[in-house]
């Protein structure tokens, strides 16, 4: 006779092979099979959960979970509640020239609990996103209503809350350029810091991976993985740091079948943990609903249905509205919700609500029972059996915690550190995405061997002074351009990937820019470097290395200059404004320094003159060659008259005779320093935006 789950258990010692080390323990992994198991490994997915018994017996294949008896260490269960959530959204009405007020969500009232896999559905443009984004904390502005944490009202941005969640949103925004591997190493270094040891962080990723089923693609980019395999690395790195609530937006979408069965069935896995899950989903299959423990539907910003997904036809069969045959019970809901059938969208909305306020207040109910069960231990009022019947009531509800796990040892990464592997993680994408790097260089080397023949030797010659001039100032022109235009974009390709990360607390705004920052200031120097040594020579205007070393320095000044004004278009606009707005800004800087003199500028305009950046930097340029008490040009035999054979002469026609250098170079850094505070602000306003 076969013993009963319940009452009867097992201890069974196994051996974990993860990657190239192996445990062996009473919790851990099996690669292979157990004696008596079949050694075959196909599709299929075999559900043997006992709904009332809870035990954990399921068995998923797909190479994704099979029986496994390592858990993270226990975290203590959250349990949210909220009531009369409402959203309100304000836009500008042209015709009307004022703002109007639409509600998205009207008083959702509901839970989620710990332990449990919960589904929020709707239709398009439902709200359903809108509720999980307000959950998670990714959205406050506009919002109204309270939410709960373990019986805590929570404010909809709350920090503390954010450091017990993590969100998950639909596109996976990944770094490609990175191995599976690294991606998990990276984000353990910063979640958990420097406090575990190395050995400790290698054996709980190779675990994460294990448990997600991508132990086989640890040296595999990103970019080479599969849809449902993105989607479980991006689970597994916010796994790393053990949170006890998961928000997915849309997790399933545009993955296949399989590729479904495997998410969902390792969100039910997560959730038999312990933890709360939460993810929208738009038409799960019959076998996909069957897995999620709880059902929150969303129907115009109202609740449509909330309760378990096994009460959900009969709450409709209620109402008369009685699911086919051989029907998909999601499908149908999702066609009440939709009015057909004849059904009344109102009716329900109603029922749904009722249901609701009986619910809360038999639960009110039992609050006040249990109240006063406790005023009556107070008291001593209770008998002794009473007693033992409570204290063992609470020890059935008292989930002992690991004490002594990494978690508790771990602490984010400092500052400093931060900057540090984020330097180290851009430069390693770099290097491996080196086809833009390469195309930079070339361009520079390029252009620099075009401008120095075309130019070829007019340096020293009084008769070629103006098209030495041109040539200067196609150089300011190229340092411009250049340096802003391929920054422009930066922020913008990955603000995705920015966003998640920062709002699951990975690390720092501050670290993460100036770690941008120090790649590509050096990235700039170089390629500007290049252009100089190449145009300069070829054009004849090398006299000696202090002239060359100021001409060097205010090329790449104004180079650096204009990169900082990329960054910050880039990340106040969109991207076709972006690369619309950033070339005008350019050309409207560039119009003060090309034979504009200060005394013909328009007295309204004259301001603009001042904070020139091209301005100050191609008088700089243009100082150390003709300025700096240079000696008299060389006039051609061939020559009647070289008019500027005196540079001072073109000094005064082009009104520089007076370049203060210093001047210029402070100002200069003064644009490249209000450029990074400016952009930095910028970024720290979206990402922080609810």
């Amino acid at each position: 006779m076969m013993a009963s789950p319940a009452t009867t258990t097992t201890t069974t010692k196994t051996t974990a092979t993860v990657g190239p080390t192996t445990t062996t323990g009473s919790s851990g992994f099996s690669c292979c099979p157990a004696n008596g198991e079949s050694s075959s490994i196909d599709d299929s997915i075999e559900l043997n959960d006992s709904q009332e018994g809870g035990n954990n017996n399921t068995v998923y294949h797909n190479g994704l979970l099979e029986k496994q008896d390592y858990h993270f260490p226990k975290r203590p269960p959250v349990d949210i509640v909220f009531r009369d959530i409402r959203y309100d959204v304000k836009r500008f009405n042209i015709s009307k020239a004022k703002f109007e007020s639409k509600e998205i969500l009207h008083g959702l009232n509901g839970s989620f609990k710990s332990g449990e896999l919960t589904a929020i559905m709707g239709p398009s443009g439902a709200g359903k996103s809108t509720l999980l984004n307000i959950m998670a904390g990714y959205v406050s502005a506009g919002v109204s209503g309270m939410v709960q944490v373990n019986g805590k009202s929570r404010s909809h941005n709350s920090e503390s809350f954010r450091k017990l969640s993590c969100y998950i949103q639909q596109h996976d925004a990944l770094r490609p350029w990175l191995t599976v591997t690294e991606a998990m190493t990276c984000a353990t270094h910063l979640k958990l810091g420097f406090g575990i040891g190395m050995e400790e962080k290698r054996k709980l990723i190779e675990k994460i991976l294990f448990m997600l089923g991508l132990e086989q693609k640890g040296n595999t980019p990103t970019m080479g993985l599969s849809g449902g395999q993105k989607k479980r690395l991006a689970i597994a790195l916010e796994m790393i740091s053990n949170p006890p609530i998961l928000f997915l937006d849309e997790p399933t979408t545009g993955l296949d079948s399989s590729s479904c069965t495997q998410c969902i069935s390792l969100l039910k896995r997560l959730a038999q943990d312990g933890r709360t899950i939460v993810c929208t989903i738009h038409t799960p299959s019959a076998l996909l609903f069957e897995m999620f423990d709880q059902l929150y539907t969303v129907v115009q910003g109202h609740c449509f249905y909330q309760g378990p997904t096994q009460e959900m036809l009969p709450f409709l069969g209620d109402l008369g509205y009685h699911c086919p045959g051989y029907h998909n019970p999601a499908d149908f809901m999702m066609e009440i919700a939709v009015g057909e059938y004849g059904a009344d969208v109102g009716k329900v909305i109603k029922a749904a609500l009722k249901k609701y306020y009986e619910i809360s207040s038999r639960c009110i109910d039992l609050e006040s029972e249990f109240d006063d069960n406790v005023k009556s231990i107070q008291t001593g009022s209770i008998g002794a059996k009473g007693m033992e019947m409570c204290t063992m009531s609470k020890n059935a509800n008292t989930i002992e915690y690991e004490e002594e796990d990494i978690f508790s040892k771990s602490k984010p990464a400092s500052l400093v550190m931060q900057f540090l592997l984020l330097f180290y993680r851009n430069l390693l994408m770099t290097r491996r995405n080196y086809f833009l790097l390469c195309c930079r260089i070339l361009a520079h080397a390029t252009v620099a061997t075009i401008f120095g023949y075309l130019y070829i030797g007019v340096g020293p010659n009084a008769n070629q002074v103006l098209a030495n001039y041109v040539y200067l100032y196609g150089s300011m022109l190229m340092m411009v351009y250049t340096g802003k235009m391929a920054v422009v974009l930066s922020f913008q390709i990955e603000m995705e990937s920015l966003m998640r990360e920062h709002f699951n607390r990975w690390y720092k705004l501050g670290p993460y820019f100036l770690s941008v920052l120090v790649l590509e200031i050096p990235v700039q120097i170089f390629c500007s470097l290049i252009y100089v040594v190449i145009s300069y020579h070829l054009t004849g205007n090398y006299v000696n290395f202090e002239r060359f070393c100021v001409f060097a320095l205010f090329c790449i000044a104004g180079s650096i200059c204009a990169q900082s004004w990329g960054f910050f278009v880039g990340a106040t606009l969109s991207v076709k404004l972006a690369v619309f707005i950033g070339p005008i800004l350019a050309v409207l800087f560039s119009v003060f320094g090309f034979c504009t003199r200060y005394v013909d500028i328009t007295p309204v305009f004259k301001w603009m003159w001042h904070i020139s950046y091209y301005r100050a930097s191609f008088h700089g340029i243009l100082n150390s060659v003709y300025g700096m008490n240079r000696e008299d040009l060389h006039c051609p035999e061939t020559q009647i008259y070289c008019h500027f054979k005196n540079p001072v002469l073109f000094q005064k026609d082009m009104d520089i005779e007076h370049v203060d250098m210093q001047s210029n170079l402070v100002l200069i850094t003064l644009i490249i320093v209000t450029m990074y505070i400016s952009t930095v602000f910028v970024l720290w306003y979206k990402l922080n935006k609810r």
